[in-house]
């Protein structure tokens, strides 16, 4: 079993292989995300949202750094972080700072994502 703090870092490893199918197992069922353009509601949406955004964003790079974790319980925690993605988007590279906050329930032996928030960073 991994702990939460160990789960993030598989999270971000499965990110870079750009597909739901390497991602979809770190969602709870009833999740919710909130991107800059929408918020989605439970695990069908989301799965939309991810898989769109995945075939958009080519040779994308996503990485976490400073993540800070307010609370780690037993069955919850909530951490705050910074990202930084690049990718190429109709043939232009973007590069993208952000940060993100994230709920992590664990149920049976497995932590999964509730809520997760991306922003910009602060102007």
């Amino acid at each position: 079993m991994n702990s939460v703090q160990e789960t993030i870092k598989l999270y971000e490893a499965a990110l870079a292989k750009q597909t739901w199918d390497a991602v979809k197992d770190f969602f709870h069922d009833n999740c919710t995300v909130v991107f800059a353009e929408a918020t989605y509601f439970g695990k069908k949406q989301v799965s939309r949202a991810i898989s769109k955004t995945f075939s958009l964003i080519k040779d994308e790079h996503f990485n976490l750094s400073n993540i800070n974790w307010t609370i780690v319980r037993e069955n919850f925690a909530s951490c705050t972080f910074h990202f930084e993605w690049s990718g190429t988007i109709n043939g232009k590279r973007f590069t993208n700072p952000g940060r993100g906050t994230a709920l992590w329930v664990k149920e049976g032996e497995k932590w999964q994502i509730v809520n997760e928030h991306f922003g910009p960073m602060p102007r």
